[in-house]
């Protein structure tokens, strides 16, 4: 079964007591995550609150299948619902999940427990996917990462939750500023909504301004930037900042990607008209577009892309290296600097 759109919404407040196992996948896996959130509480809601939510490892599952048959098969002897959530990637566990969907099928008859699993990004050809799709009993659902409206829709709507009022134009500027990853943005609105609660008054723009640099948060930024300036000395003085908070090397590679993605959209938008700072997220600003148009000189699409590809790997060595990552981080960003002081060279002498 496939479900999407306002289905969805139905699901998440009357689930289907057909369908015991949901696969939510996308490329967005805050978006995935939140949506697996959602339908776990939907599920509990409907079983009276009596409901565990077990977590499971796919490398586990993977080398030991019937650890994930046990857990759906086996019921409570008290009646309580176990809720299995499995997040992986790939066709990794397909093949026992597959299993149990089309045993439930054959028999007709849901399983008592329910299985949610979260994906990334899933292509038609996917035999978990299309598995899921054409069951009876279990369902797919296609999540996509959020547009600048849905953002705010989001933002507004957590804020209200929690009874903190936002002045108009500062949720614009906020929203405006918020990465575009869902994950990454739950915790700035967390943090946004900490802030608000009690204040006895609309969170204000001046608000926003002085909640949107920690000090550590500057200097995070003003290195990233200093690197794509090609400023090597300035770019290591904040580097020390950085390690000095704490900083993981995981945060660092994901706001170089993320200004390396600024900076390549900002060139396919060249030429285009209109304000383009304004189009990128996070937006630049008009007193920060002098500063970003000369760091745009120094980089090509190509480069961009390059470096891009670059950052994939750096991340997975990161994930396995930890601590020991700190120093592979320094001659990247060093390697960066050196790349754009170079490109100021070639500039400069045309």
């Amino acid at each position: 079964m496939i479900i999407k759109g306002s289905a969805l919404s139905g699901q998440i407040r009357s689930p289907d007591p057909a369908i015991w196992c949901v696969l939510v996948f996308g490329d967005d896996d805050g978006v995935v995550s939140d949506t697996a959130d959602q339908i776990a509480a939907g599920w509990s809601k409907s079983a009276g609150g009596q409901a565990n939510v077990l977590t499971l490892d796919d490398d586990d599952v993977r080398r030991d299948p019937a650890l994930l048959f046990n857990k759906i098969e086996t019921s409570s002897l008290l009646g309580e619902v176990d809720i299995v959530r499995i997040r992986t990637s790939g066709e990794k566990v397909a093949k026992p999940i597959l299993d149990l969907v089309e045993q439930a099928d054959a028999a007709g008859t849901p399983f008592t427990n329910k299985l949610i699993v979260l994906n990334g990004a899933l292509n038609k050809r996917s035999k978990l996917r299309s598995g899921l799709e054409s069951a009876k009993s279990a369902a797919a659902i296609h999540v996509f990462a959020d547009s600048e409206q849905s953002m705010r829709d989001l933002v507004a709507s957590r804020l209200e939750a929690d009874a903190v009022a936002i002045e108009t134009d500062a949720l614009d500027r906020f929203t405006a500023q918020l990465p575009g990853h869902r994950g990454l943005a739950n915790q700035e609105t967390e943090k946004l909504a900490l802030y608000g609660r009690n204040l006895g008054r609309a969170i204000s723009v001046d608000d926003i301004r002085r909640l949107s640099l920690t000090d550590a948060d500057s200097s995070l930024r003003d290195m990233i930037q200093h690197a794509f300036d090609g400023n090597g000395p300035a770019c290591l003085l904040e580097y020390e900042r950085v390690m000095e908070a704490g900083t993981s090397a995981i945060s660092i590679l994901r706001l170089i990607d993320m200004e390396a993605k600024r900076l390549l959209q900002a060139r396919s938008l060249l030429g285009t008209g209109g304000n383009i700072g304004m189009k990128l997220k996070p937006p630049v600003w008009q007193s920060e577009w002098a500063a970003f148009r000369s760091r745009l000189d120094r980089w090509s699409a190509a480069a961009l892309t390059r470096l891009l590809a670059s950052l994939n790997d750096h991340e997975l060595q990161a994930k396995e290296s930890g601590p020991a990552a700190d120093a592979a981080i320094r001659i990247l960003l060093l390697n960066i600097v050196k790349s754009a002081a170079g490109r100021a060279k070639m500039t400069a002498s045309r």
